[in-house]
């Protein structure tokens, strides 16, 4: 019998896109796009968080690299939480709340529809996977991703409503259309906004099978739990969320 305990709760922050929870005065930004956490170079040594007594490694970047990518988009962190401490825990992220919740198990909620989420390419600590439109594509889900990007053919009904300068700590800073369109995830179709990403990044996804990186859209549309000890994603719609 798995027993629950009580999760840990935290105000979730909408702060330029990216999921942050303030602890102990510090902001936390929850990104399941780094396999690793560190801190910001102005961050704390240590933090304690779930529990833990962290002691915080360094930023794998160089500083002002980072800086500069906070800079353009806006927003500040002082702890990055990668995948090292996001797997071992169930979270459950909900922006219409401004909620978050973590536990080795959470409660299930009613109403919510499971997927399967194993890490990309069966790696541990790497980001989560997902199927998407109808399981013909794979989708990376990166909670540190401004916008979500579109790694293969440009789908058809896509409509072209503007661009935007983004900023990836391996790629730096770029410049990419944005597109809108609908994406099928787990039976509900959801609109989604989308870019490109240089041509080096866009060869590592589809070295990795993936078409897609779904960034904080998917926040928006549900309230979603990830059960990283049980390899799933649960998705419940906003409007059934109450």
């Amino acid at each position: 019998m798995t027993v629950q305990s009580s999760p840990h709760c935290f105000d979730l922050l909408n702060d330029a896109n990216h999921p942050v929870i303030p602890v102990s005065g510090f902001r936390v930004l929850i990104d399941t796009g780094s396999p690793f956490t560190f801190k910001h170079p102005h961050g704390p040594a240590r933090i304690r968080l779930l529990e833990q007594n962290l002691q915080l490694a360094e930023i794998p970047v160089a500083p002002g690299t980072m800086q500069a990518g906070s800079n353009l988009l806006g927003f500040h962190f002082d702890v990055l939480l990668g995948m090292d401490l996001l797997s071992d825990f169930s979270w459950r992220l909900d922006w219409r709340a401004g909620t978050a919740e973590a536990a080795p198990v959470l409660p299930e909620e009613p109403n919510t529809t499971w997927i399967p989420m194993p890490p990309s390419l069966g790696v541990p600590l790497s980001c989560p996977s997902c199927r998407v439109n109808a399981d013909r594509e794979t989708a990376l889900f990166d909670t540190g991703a401004q916008l979500s990007y579109c790694v293969g053919p440009l789908p058809a009904g896509a409509r072209q409503v503007g661009e935007t300068r983004d900023f990836n700590p391996h790629l730096g800073v770029f410049d990419t259309p944005v597109w809108e369109d609908m994406l099928e995830i787990g039976g509900y179709k959801v609109p989604v906004r989308f870019g490109r990403l240089p041509q080096p990044g866009a060869m590592m996804l589809q070295a990795m099978g993936a078409t897609w990186v779904l960034g904080s859209d998917l926040l928006h549309a549900f309230r979603v739990t990830l059960d990283f000890p049980g390899q799933r994603l649960g998705l419940r719609l906003h409007k059934e969320s109450r």
